[in-house]
């Protein structure tokens, strides 16, 4: 189960990471929305300091970097991937196909 869900969460992040690349101020504009809302409503350290890595990944990073940061197989992409800042950048049909793709593989 847990495999299932990393895997989803890579192919989520391909498509991100193409958006990414298509329309950098769009997709970025809407990761950094998500963390300053997600900040003002979770107080707790691990929280805050998961938001302040992306925050500083979004931030200092080119958009092809960020996109190649999305896909990567290394621990700390697949660590963050787990609280990705991404929410709303896919439709959610585009969602449940890749989930449906993926439960029947």
């Amino acid at each position: 189960m847990h495999q299932r869900r990393e895997t989803q969460s890579l192919a989520m992040h391909r498509r991100i990471a193409a958006l990414l690349a298509a329309d950098p101020q769009r997709v970025l504009a809407k990761a950094l929305d998500n963390l300053d809302r997600w900040s003002l409503r979770r107080n707790d350290a691990a929280s805050q300091a998961i938001f302040v890595e992306w925050r500083e990944l979004l931030t200092s990073s080119k958009p092809s970097e960020i996109a190649t940061f999305l896909t990567s197989p290394d621990e700390r992409a697949l660590r963050m991937r787990q609280s990705s800042p991404f929410a709303g950048v896919l439709p959610p049909r585009e969602i449940w196909a890749i989930k449906r793709d993926h439960e029947a593989a």
